[in-house]
């Protein structure tokens, strides 16, 4: 799949809204999460885990899923599921 150029910048916005999230929330995720790998989406934590391998592979099964959502819509999706 190759992305157009809007899809990669949206992309580049969005990491970069997270990574400003993270560093203003840094000691609480800290305190929160010390020893886990995290992921973040949409500015909040939505997986974590101590094995990067096994946060890595749910990350990637809900990448999976945001692109079906994106590509048929949400409604249709869910009535689906």
């Amino acid at each position: 799949m190759v992305a157009d150029l809007s899809e990669v910048l949206t992309l580049f916005k969005e990491h970069e809204r997270n990574r400003e999230w993270f560093e203003e929330n840094r000691e609480t995720l800290v305190e929160k999460y010390d020893g886990k790998f995290i992921a973040i989406h949409e500015r909040s934590v939505v997986d974590f885990d101590k094995d990067i391998g096994k946060l890595m592979e749910r990350v990637h099964r809900f990448q999976a899923l945001l692109r079906t959502v994106r590509r048929k819509g949400r409604e249709r999706l869910l009535a689906c599921a």
